[in-house]
């Protein structure tokens, strides 16, 4: 048994496990490669690992280096995919044993946060953690008169016109995203990828890209993802553009295509996409589960957030440290320790707990926490998903 990183000749034989453990057994076409060309990409070698017996690939754990924007901050993120054993040598922990490795080489290579699709215990007993900062709006089917789907041109000129996906709309498409302020970074390239890649059909899964328009102005766009269950609904993967008609059109959406309803998420810092406060919300999580790798090296990258939200006096006096007996927030005299991974990943993500009765008697350590916690966050199922 050999536990390492991927070489060249290994790649084949690798898609060829990750492709049987989530298609071959399922029933489905070996549509992996296609659906997560980032993570699964020959210039991902180093951080495709896996234990391999006479050279063959028998247990894998991958990761994609990604960058996160949050506000003015970038900070390094990584997530976690296609992690699986062949059936043939289950139970012996060769994953969580694969998870040891990729953890230290993110660590050492400067990532400071993973984020991971799976909720299951390989990941919870290794303080990966479910983290509720999204509000999830249940959008119901509603035929509006000024919404219309783009079948013909005898609505009024100034109704939204939702227009199926073309190329022409590509750059429209990057530009809007682009304005967000807490995004993944893509390159032109991997949008163009993401865009294609992520909208593959599998399962009981199909995609509809719809386009924002009104007359010629367009106004934003709509990556849905619908699931044919028992019940026939709608998830957004992706949007930009004003809340107002993202919210409108989505209803027309449901209501053309049949859908029972249609889920959508947003922060719950992200108040200009706030949908009417007549709509539905319940709190919810952020999609699959999250871990804090490198603390001191997270809040070093998140400053130039932290500088836009509290006074620059407290920022001066303002530092981080880790160490055995867990991490620190330092402003001056004032120590706030946090003991546990969880405990600082439940803090960044979700914000103060209200029952901290120490943070009483550290009042700038509690002023800049409740500025800056929880910090904005992408949905990490969208277009970048992988």
């Amino acid at each position: 048994m050999e536990l390492r990183s991927a070489r060249r000749e290994d790649f084949e034989e690798i898609l060829k496990l990750i492709n049987h453990v989530f298609r071959d057994t399922r029933g489905e076409k070996a549509t992996m490669g296609q659906e997560f060309p980032l993570l699964l990409n020959i210039n991902n070698l180093e951080n495709m690992i896996g234990i391999y017996e006479n050279d063959k690939p028998i247990s894998e754990v991958n990761f994609l280096k990604e960058k996160i924007y949050i506000e003015s901050a970038i900070i390094n993120a990584a997530s976690i995919g296609g992690v699986c054993t062949h059936e043939n040598f289950r139970g012996k922990n060769y994953a969580s044993k694969i998870l040891d490795k990729v953890e230290e080489k993110m660590y050492v290579d400067g990532i400071d946060v993973v984020l991971i699709s799976g909720e299951r215990t390989l990941y919870t007993r290794r303080q990966c953690m479910k983290v509720e900062n999204f509000y999830r709006y249940t959008i119901i089917p509603e035929d509006l008169e000024m919404v219309y789907i783009r079948k013909d041109n005898m609505k009024s000129e100034s109704a939204l016109c939702i227009k199926n996906y073309q190329e022409k709309y590509f750059d429209s498409m990057v530009h809007i995203y682009n304005l967000n302020s807490t995004r993944y970074k893509r390159t032109l390239k991997e949008f163009s990828v993401l865009l294609e890649s992520a909208t593959i059909s599998w399962g009981n899964y199909t995609y509809e890209k719809y386009v924002i328009a009104r007359e010629d102005e367009f106004l934003g766009y709509i990556i849905l993802r619908i699931i044919n269950e028992e019940s026939k609904h709608g998830q957004v993967i992706e949007c930009a553009g004003k809340a107002e008609h993202v919210y409108e059109c989505l209803k027309k959406i449901a209501y053309d295509k049949k859908l029972s309803y249609i889920d959508h998420y947003v922060h719950i810092k992200d108040r200009m996409n706030y949908f009417p406060s007549t709509e539905q919300r319940n709190l919810d999580c952020l999609h699959g589960t999250v871990k804090i790798i490198n603390f001191t090296s997270f809040m070093k990258n998140l400053k130039p957030y932290f500088n836009q939200h509290v006074e620059e006096e407290i920022i001066n006096k303002l530092s981080f440290t880790s160490g055995e007996d867990g991490s620190h927030i330092i402003i001056g005299e004032e120590d706030f320790k946090i003991s546990s991974i969880e405990m600082a990943t439940k803090l960044v993500f979700e914000g103060i707990d209200s029952e901290q009765d120490l943070l009483e008697r550290l009042p700038k350590v509690k002023r800049f926490m409740s500025r800056v916690f929880p910090i904005p966050f992408v949905w990490t199922a969208n277009l970048n998903y992988q």
